[in-house]
């Protein structure tokens, strides 16, 4: 099932139009309506503001869940942004647990600004390669090659690679709503 399908599905279970799907997004209705039927595809942000306000996890626009609780390197859901120059790679099975694992990987010098998710969360980044620049409240952090940092969702502000190479960081969010 393609991106636009599940965005129709996930909609229509929820009863909301074109319209009100907009006015939740800040998209127009026009621009979910050719989303929906695969004519464009989604930047990060919109995808991430559909995800939040249609409440389901980013992934969830994916395939569907993997019958082994193994995930090989091969076989993992992966969502790239050219665009924003970065992506991630679900380091999951399923979305029905209670944590979402994945890996997040940015070029040198992407910064990301943090959206409102759909409900609070407690995140867990570790630094794979490169280093993480990170804001959580008015506090800014540097991270380097394996350091970590556990946080409330809520109060992510933005966060960015700070090295001339690329970054690579895993990421766990409880509950699963990115």
């Amino acid at each position: 099932m393609k991106i636009g399908e599940r965005i129709r599905r996930q909609r229509k279970k929820l009863g909301f139009s074109l319209r009100e799907l907009g006015a939740r997004t800040d998209l127009t209705a026009g621009f979910l309506s050719q989303l929906e039927n695969d004519q464009i595809s989604p930047s990060l942000n919109s995808l991430q503001s559909i995800a939040s306000a249609l409440q389901v996890p980013m992934f969830y626009f994916l395939d569907d869940t993997r019958p082994s609780p193994v995930v090989r390197l091969d076989d993992r859901r992966k969502i790239y942004f050219p665009d924003s120059q970065m992506g991630y790679d679900l380091l999951a099975p399923e979305l029905t647990r209670q944590m979402m694992p994945f890996l997040i990987r940015m070029e040198p010098g992407v910064c990301r600004i943090a959206q409102p998710l759909a409900k609070p969360t407690e995140q867990w980044f570790f630094v794979l390669q490169g280093r993480l620049q990170i804001t959580i409240g008015d506090d800014t952090h540097l991270l380097e090659r394996d350091d970590s940092i556990y946080i409330d969702g809520d109060l992510l502000r933005k966060f960015g690679s700070a090295s001339d190479e690329e970054l690579v960081v895993i990421c766990c969010v409880t509950p699963p709503v990115l």
